[in-house]
């Protein structure tokens, strides 16, 4: 068995294999011998194929779990501390280091720059913003007023760096999202458990602290200053605690300014005394931004009461024209269904819910929507049309008809949203679809006809409805996003070709304005499938 063939993912599925009793130390060493003998690459899916053909494990599932696992152990890792391998190369390629704490059960820690991907860095270097990142490992000694201090100067340089999430966890490197991409931060150590005790420990209450280590997991907010604020989990993984840090813009965006082409269809949804509005759209997609954009515009232009159930509270309003009354989940609510049954006895104009999460709260919402309330809230839908079956599905067969006569007379529109990286990559711009709620619109809620939904978007166009396809269309056309990141979206046959057009007249070759006749197009050789290789032993 040639050293060589010991790759970090090797040694680390192996070191899996053999802790769980699926394989033995010379069971693997015979599997890699065999693919050597065969001329092959020695890879973690060729050693799976190699297992599997020859019925030494046929637990493949969990062959193909742990191969998951191993990968993300040799990026973040490098090689494992203990090998199956007597001759592993760990040991000759991992630097010469001073042994970790006794306390310290993560093994020796490698700097960032020789043992983990460098994401997105600069050819020549590493850009402004990765410079100059707080060490998180100090705080493996330190007290908890001094992690706190660390953990604050380090949420501070990734909000000065544009970043919306910073991650802290045990066992990995720390690591931010900036417009959708995930960044390594450089100069930094793999966390040991103690430090990612001490940093996401430190700004707990000891309240909070009990209700973490009981549940493993808990949702706050955590807030430096009344314009510093943070929405947080917290959770127990498989190396230890991990937080997770949204960072809330200290300025609340107004309608005008969040992408959207004609805002005043957006802002005429404020206007209604009555009715549903809904924010949809996948994790990280800006709900929680068009909501506070929502709520901020009727705090300014009207003269009402308003009442937000969050989970936790995100963005600290100030009253200006309106009363606001805001409540956490947990901290003044049990739930939001409770919330919103009190909520009714508590003279409010506009509810707003921080996410429509179950059966109980949608229905509460729908009833407060019909009963003189104007009902803001989010769901993790991808569509108007998935909108109105999320809504639906959740009911008892039975209920539906009931429902959806309801959502049909109290729903004034969706907003569903993406939040996409831009052309150039130092930002990101906002694909949205908007419904609604015309008598169209009402009349395909009514009769359980959503599948036509997109249909009617399309048709109301001068309403300012638009489809998700179409608004993708759109960042195209106006250079807000290249051609590759577009297309994927894109499944009109027309929208294509307009974009090929487009495309073609950028690159300055002749635009193909009729398609090409069929004899005249390429075709596509078929490649010829890999034999599967059998008699290994």
């Amino acid at each position: 068995m040639k050293d060589s063939s010991i790759t970090k993912e090797i040694d680390w599925f192996c070191f899996h294999l053999v802790s769980e009793n699926l394989l033995t130390r010379e069971q693997c060493i015979a599997v890699i011998e065999a693919i050597e003998n065969a001329s092959a690459p020695v890879t973690v899916p060729l050693f799976i194929q190699v297992v599997v053909e020859n019925g030494i494990c046929k637990e493949k599932d969990r062959l193909e779990v742990l191969a998951t696992m191993s990968e993300d152990e040799a990026r973040v890792a490098g090689f494992p501390k203990t090998s199956v391998f007597s001759s592993s190369p760990a040991a000759m390629q991992t630097p010469q280091r001073q042994p970790p704490p006794a306390r310290n059960p993560l093994g020796q820690r490698k700097p960032i720059q020789e043992n983990a991907p460098k994401a997105k860095e600069a050819a020549s270097g590493q850009l402004d913003w990765m410079k100059d990142w707080p060490v998180l490992n100090q705080a493996t000694t330190m007290d908890r007023d001094s992690s706190l201090n660390l953990l604050n100067d380090f949420l501070h340089k990734a909000k000065e760096a544009g970043c919306s999430d910073v991650h802290i966890s045990a066992g990995a490197y720390p690591f931010v999202r900036r417009y959708k991409e995930i960044f390594l931060v450089p100069n930094q150590e793999v966390l040991t458990l103690q430090a990612s005790e001490n940093l996401n420990y430190a700004p707990l209450t000891q309240d909070q602290r009990d209700i973490f280590e009981e549940h493993k997991d808990l949702d706050y907010s955590y807030s430096i200053a009344q314009d510093d604020r943070y929405r947080t989990n917290l959770l127990y993984q498989r190396l230890g605690p991990s937080g997770s840090y949204r960072i809330i813009k200290n300025r609340i965006t107004p309608i005008n300014e969040l992408g959207f082409k004609i805002p005043s269809v957006v802002e005429k949804l404020t206007t209604y005394g009555q009715g549903l509005i809904l924010i949809t759209g996948p994790a990280g997609s800006g709900k929680s931004t068009t909501l506070s954009a929502l709520a901020e515009h009727i705090n300014i232009h009207r003269h009402d009461h308003i009442i937000t159930v969050e989970d936790p509270i995100e963005v600290v309003y100030q009253p200006k024209g309106c009363n606001i009354t805001q409540r956490e989940l947990n901290s003044h609510t049990r739930s939001f269904q409770n919330a919103l049954r009190a909520a009714l006895r508590e003279d409010p104009d506009v509810i707003i819910i921080g996410e429509m999460r179950d059966l109980d709260t949608i229905e509460m919402a729908i009833h407060s929507s019909e009963t003189g309330h104007l009902v803001i809230g989010t769901l993790h839908t991808s569509s108007a049309a998935d909108t109105m079956n999320r809504l639906l599905d959740v009911f008892p067969y039975g209920q539906q008809a009931q429902i959806r006569a309801m959502v049909a007379e109290s729903l004034k529109g969706v907003i569903c949203q993406q939040l996409l990286p831009n052309k150039n990559g130092d930002g990101v711009v906002l694909a949205y679809e908007i419904m609604l709620g015309t008598l169209a619109v009402s009349n395909l809620i009514r009769e359980g006809k959503t599948f036509q939904i997109e249909s009617s978007i399309q048709t109301g166009r001068n309403l300012g409805m638009i489809t998700m396809e179409q608004s993708h269309f759109e960042l195209y056309m106006e250079g807000k996003r290249s051609y590759d990141q577009t297309i994927p979206f894109i499944k009109t046959p027309e929208l294509k070709r307009q974009m090929q057009v487009n495309e073609a007249r950028n690159l300055g070759g002749p635009a193909p304005d009729a398609p090409q006749p069929a004899q005249q197009q390429p075709v596509k050789e078929e490649q010829p499938q890999q034999k599967k290789r059998f008699g290994w032993f």
